[in-house]
């Protein structure tokens, strides 16, 4: 496990407290007898292949499960006891985070959080080889390794700057929407995926070219909003307040009005189960208060 997070022999024969060589000789010998490659060895990296994967997963069972034989040693030791890392996708965490963070600091203080955000595939990774324990995710998602459970659902609603025609509606369609003045997150983005799910006409301009602006992050989407360069669609719960953001404005969208399921996600074999149970109960008050 240590070389499937270090891609690098060396890194991880330093986390395991071992010689380079004793590492790779152990390595070399588990291929042997698995009859397998588990890494593709460069001059300057390696790469875990399909079948390490694989590998890779049992070996994180195994060692969850040796966690889980601890927690049976100490059974009046509290599951909640001991840090959570806990990650979520970009469009979540700044949004979740700032507020949640200290309710369960003043609610739970034996059990601190490690905070990690980045794309869906990258936390499903992270996940598997345990470089965190729980994310929070939006669906569509799945992997046969992780358990999931739904802990809320979010509408989409349209922002946009305070002298666009929108302005004068009530509510709007999501057919209303204009392609070629739509901002838009970047691709490799699960948002953007479900924005463009929920709004077919905005895969792309009539022209058939992309030729709209994409961004990196919803706040920069919202002041390119502020600075009348387009329109933009976002998660509810990442709508700040209007007085924060002078200039612009927003409505609801007429039904269905689109939306997100969002999920936490964790290794089956993670073995503090009462910790995903106060996270989970916690994101669902915390999304309910919002």
């Amino acid at each position: 496990m240590a070389v499937a997070k270090a891609k690098h022999f060396s890194k991880a024969a330093e986390m395991c407290n071992i010689s380079q060589p004793s590492l790779s000789i152990a390595i070399k010998k588990l291929e042997d007898e698995l009859g397998i490659t588990i890494f593709k060895r460069g001059k300057r990296n390696i790469e875990i292949t399909p079948d390490g994967e694989s590998v890779a997963q049992q070996a994180q069972k195994v060692l969850d499960e040796v966690a889980q034989l601890g927690y049976l040693k100490h059974k009046k030791r509290d599951p909640l006891a001991g840090i959570i890392r806990l990650g979520a996708i970009f469009t979540v965490g700044p949004y979740l985070f700032p507020s949640l963070i200290p309710i369960l600091r003043h609610k739970y203080p034996q059990m601190p959080l490690h905070i990690d955000e980045d794309y869906t595939e990258n936390l499903r990774r992270k996940l598997l080889q345990a470089e965190i324990d729980v994310a929070v995710l939006a669906l569509p998602f799945f992997d046969p390794a992780l358990e999931t459970m739904e802990i809320y659902t979010e509408d989409f609603i349209s922002l946009f700057y305070d002298s666009h025609p929108f302005s004068k509606k009530s509510e709007i369609s999501i057919n209303d929407i204009k392609t070629n003045e739509l901002l838009m997150l970047g691709k490799g983005n699960c948002f953007r995926d479900q924005v463009i799910a929920a709004c077919p006409q905005c895969l792309s301009p009539q022209s058939g070219n992309e030729s709209w602006v994409v961004g990196s992050s919803l706040e920069t989407i919202r002041h390119m909003v502020a600075m009348k360069m387009g329109i933009t669609v976002m998660p509810i719960t990442a709508l700040a307040k209007q007085a924060d953001y002078p200039g612009l404005d927003s409505r609801p969208f007429t039904d269905p009005v689109p939306q997100r399921r969002i999920v936490l996600a964790w290794r089956a074999s993670f073995p503090r189960k009462k910790a995903i149970k106060v996270l989970a109960e916690s994101l669902q008050k915390h999304s309910k208060g919002k």
